[in-house]
């Protein structure tokens, strides 16, 4: 099975392709066992991806995809309702108590008939409760992993989903770099115009980073004016772009009091790539040691650990 998860944000998607096909298919389930193997986590990747195993079970699927987004529902849904796409799948609108809980597209290599797609129903009506319990869990650890201000990761999120991403990094042995970015002479600004202006260029900085990178980069604000962002798939090259890019746009910011007219902002980036057996504490230390290092050749630029013998006190991720 090949898969592909994105939850860091309201809007998610859970794909699995390539299922396993069943020989031969379960004429029904045990209910309380099927109730207490979903509701063993209240994760919403543990929720959807038990209750398709035992869709898969029932009526043999080839693959499936689940949609949360929360934008589109602007209208209460009915309880469950479906409508086909083309002979071989089947598309649900999932809601509970007036409340959406998204969209699921069910594929194989042939027609779904009316008996299974009773047993399709049956099932996800059990399945409700722990997907709508799931879906709460989820919002409530997005609110407690975000940064008020920008709307942006903070300290909490870049542990959870950086710990989850090094795992990753060294199980498919692919590359995971990070950024550690800081703003230059961001308190004579500060202190100058005033912290409302202070906060709209956070708030600016926190606009060019989403601009700038990809859904599945983790972006974070750290606290003050010093951002973060974990880049994963990215070799150092690839990477280097990237945060030249995130420079080149920064720089390009104006504040908006009348009297900061003319006053240039910029920033400093530090670059580090992960090494196996790494920790996430060791990677944002040789990153922020490489931010130190490009403060010190002068701010406004892109320096990639290890290019330099700077040194600086090491730190630690805390997940506050």
């Amino acid at each position: 099975m090949s898969a592909a998860i994105q939850a860091e944000t309201p809007n998610l998607t859970l794909v699995a392709s390539n299922a396993a096909p069943q020989m031969q298919p379960r004429e029904s389930i045990d209910g309380v066992e099927f109730l207490q193997a979903i509701t063993a986590s209240l994760e919403l990747d543990h929720v959807v991806r038990t209750a398709m195993g035992y869709l898969s079970e029932l009526v043999a699927l080839r693959s499936w995809e689940y949609r949360y987004q929360s934008a589109e529902f602007e209208a209460p849904l009915c309880q469950l309702s479906d409508g086909k796409v083309d002979r071989h799948q089947v598309e649900y609108t999932l809601g509970s108590a007036g409340q959406p809980m998204g969209h699921l597209t069910l594929t194989r290599g042939r027609r779904f008939s009316e008996q299974e797609q009773e047993k399709i129903e049956s099932l996800l009506g059990l399945a409700a409760p722990a997907l709508r319990n799931a879906l709460r869990f989820n919002e409530l650890s997005l609110q407690l992993e975000t940064d008020p201000m920008t709307g942006l990761g903070n300290r909490r999120a870049l542990h959870t989903q950086g710990e989850r991403w090094l795992s990753d990094s060294e199980r498919q042995h692919r590359p995971l770099t990070m950024l550690a970015l800081d703003l230059d002479r961001f308190k004579p600004i500060n202190d100058r115009f005033g912290h409302p202006e202070g906060d709209r260029l956070l708030c600016q900085v926190a606009r060019v980073l989403r601009e700038s990178t990809r859904p599945s980069d983790v972006c974070v604000r750290m606290g003050g004016d010093e951002f973060v962002v974990l880049v994963p798939g990215a070799d150092v090259t690839s990477a280097m772009d990237c945060a030249e890019r995130i420079r080149q746009a920064i720089g390009e910011i104006e504040l908006s009091a009348p009297e900061a007219a003319g006053v240039r902002v910029s920033a400093s980036i530090g670059l580090a790539m992960h090494h196996e057996g790494m920790t996430l504490d060791q990677l944002y230390n040789q990153a922020d040691s490489a931010l130190y290092a490009a403060k010190h050749a002068g701010s406004n630029r892109v320096l990639a650990g290890g290019r330099s013998s700077v040194a600086k006190p090491e730190l630690r991720i805390a997940a506050s």
